[in-house]
């Protein structure tokens, strides 16, 4: 698809932001630490959200997302050279996330502190991904461009976590995320652990 300049997913992110926040008493940030279902990769992420409009099942969030060393998972399928080449990239992301969640009712007080909170969004690419193979005159090679992803290419993510709160404003939480299909890297999956801290507003989780 045609690339989305960053200027451009910045105006959009700021409006959905600002339409979102405009009932809103307060923030919730997040921050998570993230092990990429690949031998090498991990990563984090950086989050604010909200409930919508006061009901506390209901909520948006919006991400900045940083995964290392992430390799093409189908590789080894397109040519075993490929696959011993060891070819990683660095992949960034704006996720835009809509949650349910549930909270347990139960006499015993830990089930009380649990809540279970499920996400589907959509993950903005944030850098072009190029593989460029040059000509090779002694071999009749021409080279080419690989475009394995671009800046503004948008791909489905989705979400479980589990949280643990303290505090009416902190909790822990430990979650797994998985994109079905990031551009022309294959799908991607990792488990990750964070904490979130509500701003502001004192109801609980």
């Amino acid at each position: 698809m045609t690339a989305i300049k960053l200027p451009h997913i910045v105006q959009v992110l700021c409006l959905f932001i600002a339409i979102l926040t405009s009932k809103s008493h307060a923030l919730e940030s997040s921050v998570q630490l993230h092990k990429v279902d690949q031998e090498t990769s991990f990563g984090y992420s950086l989050s604010i959200g909200d409930d919508f409009f006061n009901q506390k099942a209901f909520n948006w969030q919006v991400s900045y997302n940083r995964l290392e060393h992430v390799s093409i998972s189908d590789l080894d399928e397109t040519s075993q050279k490929w696959d011993e080449a060891d070819l990683e990239f660095a992949l960034q992301t704006v996720d835009l996330s809509l949650g349910y969640r549930y909270y347990p009712s139960s006499y015993d007080s830990f089930v009380n502190s649990l809540m279970v909170e499920f996400q589907l969004g959509a993950a903005i690419n944030l850098s072009d991904h190029n593989l460029v193979f040059e000509d090779d005159p002694t071999l009749g090679f021409q080279g080419f461009e690989l475009n394995l992803a671009k800046q503004g290419d948008i791909n489905p993510v989705m979400s479980i976590a589990i949280h643990k709160s303290f505090t009416k404003n902190s909790a822990m939480h430990i979650g797994f995320k998985h994109y079905p299909s990031y551009s022309e890297f294959g799908s991607i999956s990792t488990l990750y652990i964070g904490f979130n801290y509500r701003f502001g507003r004192t109801k609980g989780y």
